[in-house]
């Protein structure tokens, strides 16, 4: 057992001993975590005061964009429910209408 150890710490010194000490290490280490893809990919960070503008700009566009849409949506919704409300008074007139006519109280 410590001949290898041994033989070990040779390889260890020389390059492709050290080569395939860290193959061996990285096959029972596994993989990294990180995706080729994702390290590939620069991040967008605005260096100039330009940059930063038109970033702090598209931001703002962006966010009144939503904010419109959010408002369109709560409008429709709004409608939407009065509508419902209309045709639940219009059926009770309606019911109160029939049992009248009937004889019904």
């Amino acid at each position: 057992m410590s001949n290898y150890v041994g033989y070990a710490l040779k390889a260890g010194k020389s390059k492709t001993g050290q080569k395939i000490i860290s193959k061996v290490k990285n096959f029972f280490k596994g993989k990294s975590k990180t995706s080729p893809t994702i390290s590939s990919v620069p991040a967008n960070v605005p260096t100039t005061k330009l940059e930063k503008a038109k970033s702090k700009f598209n931001i703002a566009k962006q966010k009144t964009i939503m904010s419109k849409e959010k408002l369109n949506q709560t409008l429709f919704n709004i409608d939407q429910a009065s509508k419902k409300a209309k045709e639940v008074a219009k059926n009770k007139r309606n019911e109160k209408i029939v049992k009248k006519f009937i004889g019904e109280k």
